[in-house]
């Protein structure tokens, strides 16, 4: 019978099976596969001259079955002891490739074929029509690898096979990531892992209410999920990610509950609250910015009530899109107009509502960001997926080759140079503005005289060269014309104290009819 590998000077014959021999070094298979190392760690006849001739000195055959204890077997490869003229001492059974055999799979020939021509460094072919083609041919040669011990050997070809197929093959691990992820594992493949991982986190609660396949369940009556499925490993990695990715979420759901509009808050940091008491005017001027807060508290408080958040089945992902596209993707002008049915208002009130409702809104696309963005390299706008896929995968997830992440020092910022102090003639010209909110305008500062042989103070208002200075401009008030000091700004102050004049915010005057 012909060989299907037949290398000159080649001193192991290998029989798959009763149509599939392959002639080869045994150097050459015992470092290639672990599993050859041992069988042939024993060194084998010295050949006499007929059997040089035949040239077979060691002789490796798969067989099924178990002559010791009568019953059939996974199939493993034996050394049959040969003589010195290369013939074997006893009788073997080989298997067939045509007969039916319900205990192993019809492809495994094809597999050792395979990876019998890997050892040798001859070109192998896979059915690539296809990722569902390819998946199965894959499978099959990394099960015979790892049976051998020979993982390394093929690992890398498959890999490169498989990724070659660009966005297929990143379709497929979205839809079957739990498979995908093994795989990945197996041939400890980064680029899948990584696929594989950001998928499975994202689609987390899908999956836990995703039954196991049957023949796993047949295997583990207790199983109750395909998470279950994956090793103690990759499950708790799994467990951390999704602990990761949760805590994510609450952090932007947090943000968004106590998200205002800019400039509504009254506080020192906004330089408001140091002037005085606040007023209630200060308060009534932001009517409507309120109304637009306590409409978008009352809908995101409908949303969380009604389970929409990373709890749900896809963790969330339709409202963090829906946040994250702001505009009219949610809380239309029609929900809108619902509210102002028990809240009636003219049209230039609910006018300045929604004008508040869009900048909230837009505020809150920068909160919802983070979990808008894409680790995998699925292309999301031509295949998009219904779970959140902003997972970031680090160096340390990979658990095969675990990589070290340096934490990074914040940069130090540049000591300021202390300021100059100018003293003499212009120091008067620099001082700073008195306070704002005194009702009366204080008196003019004369320069101040600490250099020796310096003109004198004089009452006369000093030319301002330096930063502007509050000046005091005639209002008219009745009949009168009366003093008054423009303040921040451009705000003007009655000298009476807390009738003010200001134009409302929110784009109507004080007292518009609502």
């Amino acid at each position: 019978m012909a060989m299907q590998i037949d290398i000159p000077g080649a001193d192991t014959l290998v029989i798959v099976s009763s149509e599939s021999r392959y002639k080869l070094h045994s150097a050459q298979l015992m470092q290639a596969a672990d599993a050859f190392a041992d069988l042939l760690k024993i060194p084998g006849p010295n050949l006499s001259r007929e059997g040089q001739r035949i040239g077979v000195r060691y002789l490796l055959v798969l067989q099924d079955f178990d002559e010791a204890t009568r019953r059939y077997i996974y199939p493993v490869f034996r050394r049959i002891p040969v003589d010195q003229g290369g013939r074997p001492l006893k009788k073997y059974s080989l298997m067939h490739e045509n007969e039916e055999n319900p205990r192993i799979r019809p492809t495994l020939f094809a597999d050792y074929d395979r990876l019998l021509r890997i050892f040798v460094n001859q070109p192998v072919a896979f059915n690539d029509e296809s990722v569902d083609t390819l998946l199965p041919d894959s499978l099959g040669l990394l099960e015979v690898a790892e049976r051998l011990g020979a993982l390394p050997m093929v690992a890398k070809l498959i890999e490169n096979g498989l990724i070659v197929k660009g966005q297929e093959i990143f379709r497929a691990v979205s839809a079957s990531p739990v498979i995908w992820i093994d795989v990945a594992y197996r041939i400890q493949s980064k680029v899948l892992f990584k696929e594989a991982l950001v998928h499975l986190t994202g689609n987390y609660n899908a999956l836990m209410l995703t039954p196991p396949q049957e023949a796993f369940l047949k295997k583990y009556p207790r199983a109750r999920s395909v998470l279950d499925q994956l090793t103690p490993e990759l499950r708790n990695l799994l467990e951390a990610k999704h602990d990761e990715l949760k805590t994510i979420c609450q952090y932007v759901e947090k943000e968004v509950s106590s998200h205002y509009l800019p400039g509504l808050q009254k506080s020192s940091v906004t330089g408001m609250a140091k002037d005085g008491t606040i007023s209630r005017h200060d308060y009534g001027k932001d009517i409507f910015s309120w109304i637009a807060v306590g409409l978008y508290r009352h809908w995101w408080g409908l949303t969380l009530a009604s389970g929409e958040t990373y709890q749900n089945k896809y963790g969330g992902h339709d409202m963090y899109t829906r946040l994250f596209n702001g505009g009219g993707s949610y809380l239309t002008r029609e929900v809108q107009s619902g509210f102002h049915q028990h809240f009636p208002m003219s049209s230039r009130a609910q006018k300045v509502v929604e004008n508040n409702l869009d900048i909230i809104k837009a505020g809150v696309v920068k909160i919802a960001t983070p979990l808008m963005k894409n680790e995998s390299q699925l292309d999301i706008a031509t295949t998009p997926v219904k779970w959140l896929t902003c997972i970031k995968v680090k160096g340390t997830d990979y658990l095969w080759d675990p990589e070290i992440e340096y934490e990074q020092k914040p940069e130090e910022e540049p000591e300021e140079e202390p300021e100059e102090e100018f003293e003499g003639e212009f120091e008067g010209e620099f001082e700073q503005e008195a306070e704002v909110g005194a009702e009366q305008p204080s008196e003019i500062q004369p320069v101040s005289e600490k250099a020796k042989g310096k003109r004198p103070a004089t009452k006369a208002p000093v030319e301002n060269k330096g930063k502007r200075r509050a000046v005091e401009a005639p209002v008219e008030t009745g009949s009168s014309i009366e003093p008054v000091r423009k303040k921040g700004k451009g705000r003007a102050t009655m000298p009476f104290g807390e009738e003010d004049v200001d134009a409302d915010e929110n784009g109507d005057a004080e007292g518009e009819e609502v």
